[in-house]
C-alpha cells in the first residue's frame, strides 16, 4: 500500500484509542528482534491464557441477505469492520488497465458525496475513524475502526464512499503522480527489483507476474470513468465478505449491513484470474547489480489453506525458517557463522498458487557460504525432519503465541473476515489451537519430505557476482 502524504494524523489518533495494547505490542516485537525471549513474554503475557469460548455469531441482513461474522466485545467502546471483495485483486484486472485497483486504493478517501478529500479527512481526524483501502493480488481489502460514539458516523461515510465516489481530476492526478514515483522507486531499491523479477521468473505471463502498480503507460489511460467501472465490476455483494467486533449488537450490525453497503451491485462482473500451476524445476537465476548486500528469493509449490498438509506444513516451516531467531535457518547461518542477519521462510497462500517461499540477504563474500547452508539444512531437512522435541516446542509456542493476534478489536474482525474467506468455520477460534496440538512428529516429518525437494526449488539473486568482485570494490 502506498500511504497518502496528506492529513493522516488520523491514524495517530486511532492508536491512541489501543494505546495499551500497542504498548504491548512493541515490547513483544522488542524482544522478537533484540533478544529477549520471546517463550519467556509469552509465559508472563495476560492474553495467554485467554479463553475464546465466546460464539462467533453468523449476522445476516434482512434486505440483501449479506452476511458477516460478528464477535461481541462490549470490554471497550470501539467498532471494527473488516471487508473483502473476494477476487477483486490487482490479479484480475484487465490487461489494458493494469494498476487500477492500486489507483483505486488511492482514491476512495480522495472525497465523496459532499465531501472534498480534505473535508473528508478532517472529519476523519476529529472523529478518531480510521478507514482504510488495499489492493492485494487475490482480493481487495478494507477497514474501519471507530468508537462507539463515532461509529454512526463512521459508517455513514463508508457508505458514501461506496455510493458516492468523487474520484475528481486534481485528486486523480495527485495520485498517479504518486504511482508514477512508486514505480521509479521499485527500480531504485534492490529488493523490490528481486520481488518483481522472483514473480516473473516463477509465473511468466500470468496475472500473477505482473507488477502490482500496473505501468506507466495504462496507469496514464485510466480516467474517472474506468475507476467507476471497475468499481461496479469488483465491488458487489456477491464477492463481500465481512468480520466485525466489537461494541455492537445483532440486531445493530444486521441494519447496518443493508445500509452500508446497499448501493453495491448484486453481481460480480469481473473477470476470473486463469488457473495456474508453476513449474517447479530447480533453477538459481542471478540479476547483476550493485549493492551492499544481496539478496536471494527462493521458493517451492506449498499448501491451500484447506488442504490436510496445511498444519504439518506450517508447524515444519515454523521449524525449519519460521520463527525468528531460534530457527534452523537462522541458528546455522547467523548464529553459528555470523553471515547474515536476516533468513526465514514463510507459507503464501496465494488461491492460483500456494508456496514455501523464503530469502535471505548477505555480503557478496558471504552470500555463496549462506547459500550453501541453505542446500545443506534443506537436504537435511527433507531426509530427517524435525525432532520430537523441536515439534512441541514449535506447537507450544504457535499455541501460546496465538492469542497474541487478539490484541485489537481490528485484529479479531480480519481474522472473521479471513475465517469466512478460507471456509474455516464459525468455529475456528476455539479450535484453531486444537488442530495444531493435533499435528503429530510424523505428520511434520512427511510433509518435510514432500515439499523440501532440492529438485524443485525456484532461486533468484540479486547483487554482486562477478568473479573478481571482494569486499573493498564494494565498499
Amino acid at each position: 500500500m502506498i500511504r497518502r502524504g496528506r492529513k493522516n494524523s488520523y491514524r495517530v489518533l486511532r492508536r491512541l484509542l489501543l494505546l495499551m495494547l500497542v504498548l504491548y505490542a512493541l515490547f513483544y516485537a522488542y524482544g522478537r528482534w533484540f533478544g529477549f525471549n520471546p517463550e519467556h513474554i509469552l509465559e508472563n503475557s495476560l492474553l495467554k491464557k485467554q479463553n475464546f469460548e465466546a460464539e462467533v455469531q453468523e449476522v445476516v441482513s434482512p434486505r440483501y441477505k449479506i452476511k458477516a461474522y460478528l464477535y461481541q466485545d462490549k470490554t471497550n467502546p470501539i467498532v471494527s469492520m473488516s471487508f473483502i471483495f473476494k477476487g477483486a485483486g490487482w490479479s484480475a484486472e484487465p490487461s489494458n488497465q493494469a494498476g487500477i485497483s492500486a489507483l483505486l486504493e488511492q482514491m476512495l478517501l480522495s472525497g465523496a458525496g459532499k465531501y472534498t478529500e480534505e473535508q473528508l479527512v478532517d472529519i476523519l481526524e476529529d472523529k478518531a475513524i480510521s478507514i482504510s483501502f488495499s489492493s492485494g493480488k487475490d482480493d481487495f481489502y478494507g477497514s474501519v475502526l471507530a468508537s462507539k460514539e463515532n461509529s454512526t458516523a463512521a459508517f455513514d461515510l463508508l457508505k458514501t464512499i461506496f455510493s458516492a465516489p468523487r474520484f475528481e481530476q486534481p485528486e486523480l492526478k495527485r495520485a498517479k503522480e504518486r504511482l508514477f514515483e512508486a514505480l521509479k522507486q521499485q527500480q531504485e531499491q534492490p529488493g523490490r527489483v528481486l520481488s518483481l523479477a522472483f514473480s516473473k521468473e516463477l509465473y511468466a505471463n500470468h496475472p500473477y507476474g505482473r507488477n502490482p502498480l500496473g505501468s506507466l503507460q495504462t496507469l496514464k489511460k485510466l480516467q474517472r470513468d474506468d475507476l467507476v467501472e471497475f468499481m461496479q465490476k469488483a465491488f458487489t455483494r456477491e464477492n463481500l465478505i465481512v468480520g466485525v467486533a466489537g461494541d455492537i449488537t445483532t440486531n445493530e450490525l444486521a441494519h447496518l449491513l443493508d445500509d452500508v453497503f446497499s448501493s453495491l451491485p448484486e453481481n460480480m462482473k469481473l473477470g476470473k484470474v486463469p488457473s495456474f500451476e508453476a513449474n517447479f524445476i530447480s533453477k538459481n537465476k542471478d540479476i547483476e547489480l550493485t549493492t551492499a548486500q544481496n539478496i536471494a528469493m527462493f521458493a517451492v509449490s506449498g499448501v491451500a489453506r484447506n488442504d490436510p498438509d496445511f498444519y504439518p506444513l506450517y508447524v515444519a516451516n515454523f521449524i525449519f525458517g519460521g520463527s525468528g531467531l531460534n530457527s534452523r535457518l537462522s541458528l546455522a547461518a547467523r548464529e553459528n557463522e555470523g553471515l547474515t542477519y536476516s533468513i526465514g521462510t514463510s507459507l503464501g497462500l496465494d488461491d492460483k498458487q500456494p508456496l514455501l517461499v523464503g530469502s535471505y540477504s548477505a555480503t557478496p563474500a558471504n552470500f555463496d557460504r549462506v547459500g550453501q547452508i541453505l542446500l545443506r539444512e534443506w537436504k537435511d531437512f527433507a531426509q530427517n525432519g524435525a525432532t520430537k522435541s523441536e515439534v512441541n516446542a514449535a506447537k507450544d509456542y504457535l499455541i501460546a503465541s496465538y492469542n497474541l493476534r487478539f490484541a485489537s478489536i481490528a485484529d479479531i474482525a480480519t481474522i472473521l473476515a479471513y475465517m469466512q474467506r478460507d471456509n474455516l468455520g464459525r468455529d475456528f477460534l476455539e479450535k484453531r489451537n486444537e488442530y495444531v496440538d493435533a499435528v503429530k512428529v510424523e505428520q511434520v516429518n512427511n510433509a518435510a519430505a514432500k515439499y523440501f525437494d532440492e529438485n524443485k526449488l525456484i532461486q533468484v539473486n540479486i547483487g554482486n557476482f562477478a568473479k573478481n568482485f571482494n569486499e573493498q570494490e564494494a565498499q
